[in-house]
């Protein structure tokens, strides 16, 4: 599985991106038509290890979560690091997949791993093929020293060693003094061509090209966390040396380092279509990490891919001795140039001194605030934020097509503070409307993404109408964002004043009053897909016209749903795999109280744990008393509804808005009557808000579909609505 095969002199041509796109495709399709019954795929002694590589590169390559193949393959893993598992490249693998899918449940099992790894580090600071069956108990020994065993192992097994506690320490693993054992192997055991062999302490070989990519990967992991051992003591000023990337290029240029890469850039114009993945994997790995578009004087992804490319079989797969998906898995990892070790990245680079830029342009030009960025940028333009912040905006105005976008590996925060006019004087908030939102969206189509947007208005301003986003026309997307209140102030999350569309996806919307608020002068949409609204009210609509409402696979936590009062016109209402936990579903959604009058309501799969149903003027619709007669009022509209308990991993009351929340805390609790339903319900949380769950999300298939102006439904693509 992991040795390096020798291939004949081959010229690369840069692969074309429509081709490697259908070869990641072919792939994909290939690796899924190999998984067994159990969710399994097969590679002797090794079932878990590679039924998780095989999951983690269907992952990598947009494959969302809730794929049954996914699914399948993430709950097979799950279970088997329940059980004895040893393997080192197993153990690590597992890690891997299972911080991949995020889920706050597998944490302990991650530690576990965590445990053994470090439990099966030797004292040459390498790995062996096994590791002991600690438990995640071990760890406070480990702490305070670790005995370790005497022994050479091997560089492949320990750089997946490397590779697995990295990703445990994202969960509280010291893995500080491993890593220090770790440098000294590999400064210790370098050939004098500047590579490294797979066994360093046993009969001298030549250095191969797997194992200097596993040598420089290991170097660079023990230094970035270094690093990060160094910020946790003093964090770095932005702006700093480390801010501006001067570590990776004291890493580039440590001599041992430099003759290691020298050397693996020879390795890396020598990929042929006769060149094992697992090599060709070792070094896109490094090539991402270092984010280097060129090993040496050769451009590895464009040889790499061409080679595989040129060896593709016609089933999508990709030659393997032993008949098995591991050279295909690493195969469409290389293609989709996946970095395992995104946060490595980071703290190499560092958080430059001005956070805000405009990528797509030459030079990728940077500002100093939101501010400047905004005023350069043209129409149709992304400003991408690389840095968490705070950073106080100044009631920032959107006139034309605008995405603002976290960048890879950060979760900015953007608060609200009081801005100026164009003549330099303050606004005054009790006089200027622009002045009591965070951002103000006049016209075209402004989209954010990955962000945390925080309000806490000024003390002794509570008559004031705060809200942190106001619409007053075009198009608002939210993905992956955060909306927040800190303190009690009544604050509305979104306002929208006239006509328009606002999607919302894999957010959450936390404030203590209400979540949507509608002023409607005509027609306008609202589409909430995965995301969370915890407020008092969850969407309020007042006006004329008719609001086309879906919602899917949301969490609506509310004391009211949807209340219109004060609204004139129609409402046509989908929903479809909801979670509802409501004192009141809307108790002034009606027009009349026995009247479905200007209402329609369908949908399926939905729960509702409600006190009260639907009304006119807070007077109950006497008649809708359970689900079944909820959607018979509906005139049969609410397809498989239900009543049952719903219980959230915290339990909240709606209004009890913080900047802490985070949408995990909307999963179902395994106390929920619905946590071990067949039928998927709520959130994806995985997937949903800043940070982790922007991160995963970008990496599937529907993020493409995002970028291009699609809303991609999570529960709509599996199952599409009944046309009634």
């Amino acid at each position: 599985m992991l040795l390096l095969l020798a291939g004949p002199k081959f010229m690369a041509l840069a692969a074309d991106e429509a081709a490697v796109e259908a070869g990641r495709l072919k792939g994909i399709e290939y690796l899924k038509s190999k998984q067994e019954a159990d969710g399994s795929w097969v590679y002797e002694g090794h079932s878990v290890g590679i039924t998780a590589l095989c999951t983690l590169a269907l992952i990598e390559n947009g494959v969302p979560l809730y794929d049954p193949v996914v699914d399948k393959g993430y709950k097979r893993v799950r279970k088997g690091v329940d059980g004895e598992l040893k393997q080192t490249y197993d153990l690590t693998l597992a890690a891997l997949l299972l911080a991949r899918v995020g889920d706050r449940a597998d944490k302990a099992l991650i530690r576990t791993i965590g445990a053994r790894l470090l439990a099966g580090q030797l004292e040459s600071g390498g790995w062996s093929y096994t590791c002991p069956a600690v438990d995640a108990t071990s760890l406070a020994s480990s702490a305070r020293g670790t005995k370790r065993k005497a022994g050479d192992g091997d560089n492949s097994c320990t750089q997946f060693g490397v590779l697995g506690l990295w990703v445990c320490s994202r969960y509280g693993v010291s893995i500080d003094e491993a890593m220090q054992l770790v440098a000294a192997r590999f400064v210790d055991s370098q050939n004098e061509d500047g590579g490294w062999t797979y066994n360093p302490k046993g009969t001298k070989t030549d250095s191969t090209g797997s194992m200097t990519s596993a040598g420089l990967f290991c170097l660079t992991v023990a230094r970035a966390t270094k690093i990060r051992q160094e910020l946790q003591k003093a964090p770095a000023v932005r702006g700093s040396a480390t801010a501006k990337g001067a570590e990776k290029a004291t890493l580039l240029g440590d001599p041992i380092y430099s003759k290691g890469f020298t050397q693996v850039g020879y390795y890396a114009k020598s990929m042929s279509p006769g060149s094992a993945r697992y090599f060709m994997w070792s070094v896109e790995r490094l090539g991402v990490l270092l984010g280097l578009e060129k090993l040496g004087d050769v451009k590895w992804f464009d040889q790499g891919s061409t080679a595989l490319l040129k060896s593709q079989k016609p089933d999508g797969s990709w030659p393997d001795s032993k008949e098995s998906p591991a050279d295909t898995a690493f195969a469409i990892l290389f293609l989709r140039k996946a970095n395992l070790g995104s946060d490595i990245s980071r703290l190499l680079e560092g958080e430059p001194e001005q956070a805000f830029c405009i990528p797509a342009r030459e030079g990728t030009p940077r500002f100093a605030t939101l501010q400047e960025a905004i005023t350069s940028a043209q129409p149709g333009e992304t400003i991408r934020i690389d840095g968490n912040g705070p950073f106080r905006c100044q009631n920032d105005l959107f006139k034309q097509d605008l995405t603002l976008t976290a960048g890879f590996g950060y979760a900015p925060v953007l608060e609200y503070a009081v801005g100026y006019d164009a003549t330099g004087l303050r606004y005054r908030p009790e006089r200027d409307a622009v002045a009591q939102a965070l951002f103000t969206v006049e016209s075209g189509t402004v989209t954010l993404e990955g962000l945390r947007l925080q309000m806490d208005p000024p003390a002794g301003s509570n008559t004031i109408p705060w809200r942190i986003l106001q619409v007053n026309g075009g198009k608002l997307r939210l993905l992956n964002c955060a909306l927040s209140e800190g303190t009690k102030r009544g604050i509305v999350a979104i306002s929208s004043n006239g006509t328009g569309e606002i999607v919302i996806k894999n957010s959450l919307l936390s404030t203590s009053a209400t979540a949507i608020q509608l002023n409607m002068t005509g027609d306008e949409s609202v589409t909430i897909d995965n995301s969370v609204i915890f407020a008092t009210k969850g969407i309020d609509v007042a006006g004329k016209g008719l609001l086309s409402l879906l919602l899917s696979a949301s969490a609506i936590h509310t004391a009211e749903g949807i209340t219109a009062e004060k609204f004139t016109g129609e409402i046509h209402s989908k929903a479809m795999h909801c979670v509802f936990k409501c004192d009141s579903l809307g108790s002034t959604f009606l027009t009349a109280d026995a009247s479905n009058t200007g209402r329609t309501w369908e949908g399926r799969n939905n729960v509702y744990n409600v006190g009260k149903w639907v009304g006119a003027k807070g007077k109950p619709a006497v008649q809708v008393k359970d689900p079944a007669s909820f959607s018979k009022f509906f005139d049969g509209g609410d397809v498989d509804p239900s009543k049952l308990t719903i219980s959230f991993v915290n339990s909240r009351r709606p209004g009890t808005s913080t900047h802490g929340l985070n949408s995990q805390e909307w999963d179902l609790s395994e106390k929920s009557e619905l946590a071990f339903s067949a039928k998927k319900y709520g959130i994806l949380a995985a997937i949903t808000g800043p940070g982790g769950g922007f991160s995963r999300f970008r990496e599937e298939i529907s993020y493409n579909q995002w970028i291009k102006g699609e809303t991609p439904l999570s529960v709509a693509e599996l199952e599409p609505l009944a046309k009634n």
